[in-house]
């Protein structure tokens, strides 16, 4: 049976420069981390600067919608029509800590035959975004890989690293659990497995990849990945976005 390969080489969801230089942990006065303005004014542009620390404060808390430009101003479409959109970055108004969601135009390549993009609604500071959703049409040999650099989050935090997934109706394949995996920095990975034939159909689930602790032995890039490689044919199945999250 023909194999075929859902992603190639893994994606670097790494920061920019200027985005690792605006790191900085999370402030005890309780004022969101500083990163979160410098994404604020990456998704905002000069128009930033009209704005109290208030009104600064509450768009970071609900969201902001990130392009790969280094300074995308306000949010364009691309030359299709759809948004550029590839990565959400938020400020956990309970914990104060960084959060991040890697949307899937990020791991899974735009122009891969065997999935096909859909356009959901995200929430953010400006309201409701359009943003892009793939769907598998049908393969066998499923692999989903991709990267990010600790860099980006909150120090001293228990993160966890969840893929948000969906199973449409009339789906085929899915009997097989999924593998996943979480490579860190030190050298240790994490492994799991997860069946998705019992998740509810047509609903957003988290399924978690793993678990970690943002320390300085863990400070650099860390991998992750889901497979399916039994050899049967799946469909059907609506991956949105990499999910990086505080837990603690």
């Amino acid at each position: 049976m023909e194999e075929i390969c859902a992603a190639r080489d893994a994606p670097d969801l790494s920061p920019s420069t200027h985005e690792e230089n605006a790191q900085i942990s999370t402030s005890e006065t309780g004022k969101p981390p500083l990163l979160s303005f410098a994404m604020l004014r990456r998704a905002m542009g000069v128009q930033i600067f009209y704005l109290d620390k208030n009104e600064l404060s509450a768009r970071v808390y609900k969201g902001v919608l990130l392009k790969d430009d280094k300074e995308q101003g306000e949010a364009k479409d691309g030359e299709d029509g759809g948004p550029l959109y590839t990565r959400k970055y938020w400020v956990d108004k309970k914990l104060n800590k960084n959060c991040w969601m890697f949307l899937a135009k990020e791991p899974i390549p735009t122009d891969d035959e065997h999935w096909q993009w859909i356009e959901e609604e995200e929430p953010c500071y400006s309201g409701n975004e359009k943003m892009h959703v793939a769907e598998l049409r049908r393969i066998c040999w499923l692999e989903i890989n991709g990267k990010c650099n600790t860099i980006m989050l909150s120090l001293w935090t228990t993160y966890e690293v969840e893929i948000l997934v969906k199973i449409r109706e009339r789906s085929r394949g899915w009997d097989a659990p999924v593998n996943l995996s979480l490579a860190l920095p030190d050298g240790n990975k994490q492994e799991r497995m997860e069946r998705l034939e019992g998740l509810e159909k047509e609903k957003w689930h988290r399924i978690s990849i793993g678990q970690f602790e943002t320390t300085p032995k863990t400070v650099g890039k860390i991998s992750f990945s889901l497979k399916q490689t039994d050899g049967n044919w799946k469909t059907r199945l609506c991956v949105k976005a990499i999910v990086l999250r505080p837990t603690t």
